[in-house]
């Protein structure tokens, strides 16, 4: 599948230990290429280290910042203004910023005014303020430092054929989503976080809660045309084999799925 959006991934090293770099690269991936990638902190007085054993082996450049004085983080405000530098003068569609610091949340929340995806990956002990204040949040820890891919398939609710106009444009919307990440190349599977880029993208008035979900993964396992797995700690979709394009739950069958299409 091709890659349709850049992305920044700019690391407190101060506040998220190194020990997880590729836990966070693997989620910021997710999203698209990872075109930049820099590590935050006072380096020199010991805080972050860890990031400068993970910075080689995963390409991470890392920033030094001196705090001259005793209690005050100079790195997050280096942080941020790399962040609003890179707003104005790069193509960057996707922020991720690594921290759990609530400290990050005007800066979110201005990013995201600005029309930019933004994700925070931290721990659990993140700012709630910081959590809400992203499009996605996604948390890393001692579980997620070994990985094993291992994919389990999660089985799609069946619902009633006579679909409402809302449901029958979401079906709509789902279709050209799809279309525009080239979901039928390879073997279709896209992350959630790609897809929910994609809906926007397609209908700048997109939410979840438009169709009476809670969240993507709840809104899409109710499809009956989607297939939804984990893999690793990423969850992905598809459209299920055998079907052409997102069906409206009308006619006959293959595969136990309806056979009428959205054109």
């Amino acid at each position: 599948m091709p890659v349709h959006h850049r992305v920044a991934v700019l690391i407190d090293a101060e506040n998220v230990s190194g020990d997880f770099a590729a836990s966070v690269l693997r989620e910021a991936g997710a999203y698209g290429a990872t075109v930049m990638r820099r590590a935050y902190g006072d380096f020199a007085q010991g805080r972050g280290s860890s990031w400068l054993v993970a910075a080689v082996p995963y390409a991470i450049e890392t920033i030094q910042v001196s705090s001259p004085i005793k209690g005050k983080n100079f790195s997050d405000m280096r942080m941020t203004i790399d962040a609003v530098q890179l707003m104005f003068i790069s193509k960057v569609d996707v922020f991720c910023l690594v921290s759990s610091d609530g400290d990050f949340t005007p800066l979110a929340i201005y990013l995201r005014g600005a029309g930019k995806v933004v994700v925070g990956i931290g721990t659990k002990r993140a700012s709630a303020s910081f959590h809400q204040s992203c499009d996605a949040f996604h948390i890393v820890g001692p579980h997620s430092i070994i990985q094993a891919p291992i994919a389990t398939t999660l089985k799609p609710q069946m619902k009633p054929a006579g679909k409402s106009g809302k449901e029958q444009g979401l079906l709509s919307l789902l279709s050209k989503a799809f279309k525009s990440l080239d979901a039928d190349k390879a073997d279709g599977w896209v992350s959630l976080s790609v897809l929910g880029i994609a809906l926007r993208e397609t209908d700048s008035n997109f939410t979840s809660k438009s169709y009476g979900s809670a969240g993507l993964k709840k809104l899409l396992v109710q499809q009956p045309s989607l297939e939804l797995r984990r893999y690793g700690q990423v969850d992905e979709v598809r459209v299920s084999p055998g079907i052409t394009d997102i069906p409206a739950l009308e006619g006959a069958a293959i595969n136990g799925f309806p056979t009428s299409l959205f054109k």
